[in-house]
């Protein structure tokens, strides 16, 4: 009876190490995805963001095992890393960005990462979502709620549109990144409409410009960019 026991469990490890390998394999890296990449990375292959990770196939296991049995806080992803900032900025990378990530760790945006988490990318770019963007329209409140202009170039001042808490306005009138080559709406009748905001976020036509000040690269790998140029 153990014997027929002992090999069950085998047969199980074994079939189970087959099939990590064989959904870790680069041609069938898509049965993996937890669903279809977003807006502009539709053609991107696993490893333009997850570098593959340094710890071997059995030390993997062995790391997800122990975590399911709640001997280590944390599991091992299987092949690749989770990404980070840096692998997003390795392609967006930008100097003129009005809202780089590294700026919302200052202590002053204390609150704003306790309730959105703005110090990462993918706090409003979720990959795998099949879409551009995945924040909402109204997020500007949590950093803007004080906001004072001066001479207020817009017929209806700042200040009126934050006391209307109209936010989903701010968008309608400005890039958030600040990359796209554009005239800022100075009249309220001169504003994106929300569902044409609503419509770029899921992936649609661009309502700003279709002129960038820094385009984003294609491929973080400069040897693969010049074959494909």
């Amino acid at each position: 009876m153990k014997t027929l026991k002992y090999k069950s469990y085998i047969i199980g490890f074994t079939l189970l190490a087959a099939l990590l390998f064989i959904i870790n394999l680069s041609v069938t890296h898509q049965w993996r995805m937890p669903g279809p990449l977003n807006t502009g990375h539709e053609k991107l292959d696993c490893k333009e963001c997850h570098e593959e990770t340094q710890v071997g196939f059995r030390q993997q296991i062995q790391a997800n095992l122990h975590y399911f049995l709640a001997r280590r806080k944390t599991g091992s992803t299987f092949n690749f890393i989770t990404p980070n900032n840096q692998d997003c900025m390795s392609c967006h990378a930008r100097d003129n960005d009005n809202h780089p990530v590294y700026r919302f760790n200052e202590p002053r945006f204390k609150e704003a990462r306790k309730t959105l988490s703005p110090q990462y990318c993918v706090s409003c770019h979720s990959e795998h979502s099949g879409v551009r963007v995945t924040s909402k329209q109204d997020n500007c409140r949590s950093c803007h709620e004080d906001l004072k202009i001066k001479s207020d170039p817009i017929d209806i001042p700042h200040a009126d549109l934050i006391t209307l808490e109209n936010w989903d306005s701010c968008l309608r009138c400005h890039d958030f990144h600040g990359n796209h080559i554009m005239e800022v709406a100075t009249q309220i009748n001169q504003m994106k409409s929300p569902k044409a905001i609503e419509n770029y976020f899921t992936g649609g036509a661009d309502p700003y410009s279709q002129e960038k000040q820094t385009p984003s690269k294609s491929t973080r790998y400069p040897d693969k960019l010049n074959q494909d140029n």
